[in-house]
């Protein structure tokens, strides 16, 4: 009779306590807000890493690829975009006959290609006129001769030549650029410089404008933009700034739209000419710019 109650007892604490841990089901009710959110229109890219170091690198040999990101980080699309080192403002002098490696501007051995393309180019490199002959040249494929150097690609080099046009500058009609296809070995087989399917685009108050076209030229599909006194050349593709957008091969990184979030990688090297002294070159600044809406 006893265990009967304690069965009863313990039945009803067990129904008690399953019952205490059942959720109510209540009722509820409900109503809305209207969110709001709008962005101002903002023109950023951002370009990182912000510094680039390359070390220890041989004459004559070029140094370990490293990529640049693009972002745009703004909230409006950017297009039209492309790059340029300081070379021009940096190496302001004829660097060659001085033992200092600050003579020489540190943008002038970049090289840089785009994500579409995969051929290097340079940033925007420098070569002065050499001032004196050079042995064995061949200058009969321009019609005045002026000025003449060598156009260093890590450990080759070829020969270049330049004749100046009306007036005697170089950025005027009738002015002419050459280039040798082999590489220089001190022949004059190897330095005779040719104007074939160069083409002068034109010219400003500081340059006059050369697309090289030769497939079989080191310089194939690049600008070359010489000086009006003759003095040097500036060798360039991604460079679209006023005056350097004269010259047919002249191209943007990226023309169509890259997108708020979207990324456009460069991937960037320097090649070091033999015959360079050792040291820190000149530091350079490497622009990006893009065109607003």
């Amino acid at each position: 009779m006893i265990d009967k109650k304690l069965r009863l007892a313990f039945t009803s604490l067990l129904i008690f306590v399953l019952f205490s841990f059942i959720p109510l089901v209540l009722s509820q009710v409900s109503d809305t807000a209207t969110v709001n959110v709008n962005v101002t229109a903002v023109s950023e890219i951002t370009v990182l890493p912000t510094t680039l170091n390359w070390t220890n690198l041989q004459p004559g040999s070029s140094g370990t690829t490293q990529l640049l990101d693009i972002t745009n980080t703004g909230s409006t699309n950017v297009s039209n975009i492309y790059a340029y080192v300081d070379t021009l403002t940096v190496e302001t002098s004829r660097p060659y006959g001085i033992d200092n490696a600050s003579a020489y501007a540190a943008g002038g051995v970049i090289v840089f290609k785009n994500e579409t393309y995969n051929k290097f180019f340079f940033a925007g490199r420098i070569e002065w006129n050499w001032t004196e002959d050079i042995s064995n040249l061949d200058t009969s494929a321009v019609t005045s001769p002026v000025a003449w150097g060598f156009f260093k690609n890590t450990s080759y080099e070829y020969v270049w030549l330049v004749g100046n046009g009306t007036d005697g500058f170089c950025n005027n009609s009738n002015a002419q650029f050459a280039i040798e296809d082999d590489v220089d070995q001190g022949t004059t087989e190897t330095r005779s410089p040719t104007t074939t399917n160069i083409n002068f685009d034109g010219g400003d108050t500081d340059y006059g404008y050369f697309s090289i076209n030769r497939a079989s030229s080191p310089l194939y599909e690049s600008c070359v933009a010489v000086s009006a006194d003759c003095t040097k050349i500036y060798i360039y593709r991604y460079d679209k700034r006023s005056g350097f957008t004269n010259c047919a091969n002249s191209v943007y990184i990226q023309s169509s739209n890259l997108v708020p979030q979207q990324v456009h990688t460069l991937t960037l090297n320097a090649y070091i000419p033999k015959g360079i002294p050792s040291g820190d070159l000149a530091t350079a600044t490497f622009t990006v710019v893009a065109a607003n809406p």
